[in-house]
């Protein structure tokens, strides 16, 4: 699709155009849709309640963008172009406008009022609701194990013997003692750090649904009659 700049140096391809794109003034503002592409100009209807229509000359087109078409008078402009005629056939459309606004010749008075209402629309922002932290703190508490542990002890074995010649006296200064060492296995407490665990700490997005509902307004047109009104004009 050719851009308004494009279209400004090559030329209108009326072709390019479909029924129900928007019409644009030069000042952005949107002035109607495109209703039916003819030989040399363009349908363009405008309202919704109370449609009326413009026939715009290719000669004021622009340019063309996407599913736009734009003019090269603004929308305030449009109701003094004498557009608002259907051109007649064979007519050069263009040259109308000094045909409407030559002295002596009546045109029929039209004026229009814009319906508007409000929309919503949804915005959103990123708030922080929350904060997850991981830390680690040390923790006492008492445990118990068991170990084995060997230990000596003695004993005492008296058995009785043949009787038999002894081949020394007995002496009271004589003291015959025998000392057997015992041992024991003692158990000492030590302690090693080790690794039972790892935690680990991160964050995804969950998609919800969150419901919003406000308050909109829209205009509707009031119709009054006074007087003598043709009620064909007025339905």
């Amino acid at each position: 699709m050719m851009s308004r700049q494009d279209m400004g140096r090559s030329g209108i391809e009326p072709r390019q155009i479909e029924h129900g794109w928007d019409v644009y003034g030069s000042d952005d503002e949107k002035v109607g849709d495109v209703s039916e592409v003819r030989d040399n100009y363009l349908v363009v209807s405008k309202g919704i309640l109370f449609p009326h229509e413009h026939y715009v000359p290719f000669s004021a087109i622009t340019g063309i963008e996407h599913d736009r078409v734009y003019l090269n008078v603004t929308k305030d402009q449009i109701e003094d172009q004498g557009w608002d005629e259907e051109p007649t056939t064979g007519a050069a459309y263009g040259e109308r406008r000094e045909q409407a606004t030559r002295p002596g010749m009546r045109t029929e008075d039209r004026d229009s009022v814009q319906l508007r209402e409000e929309e919503l629309q949804a915005q959103k922002r990123p708030v922080q609701t929350g904060e997850a932290r991981i830390g680690k703190e040390v923790v006492s508490e008492q445990q118990t194990m068991e170990v084995p542990v060997t230990r000596e002890e003695a004993y005492v074995e008296r058995r009785p013997v043949e009787r038999r010649p002894s081949d020394r006296p007995i002496s009271e200064a004589e003291d015959e003692t025998i000392r057997i060492p015992l041992k024991e296995e003692q158990v000492e407490v030590q302690k090693r750090p080790v690794v039972t665990e790892e935690v680990s700490i991160g964050k995804r997005a969950v998609q919800d649904t969150e419901q919003v509902s406000g308050t909109v307004r829209r205009e509707e047109a009031r119709i009054e009659r006074e007087g003598n009104i043709d009620p064909r004009k007025d339905s």
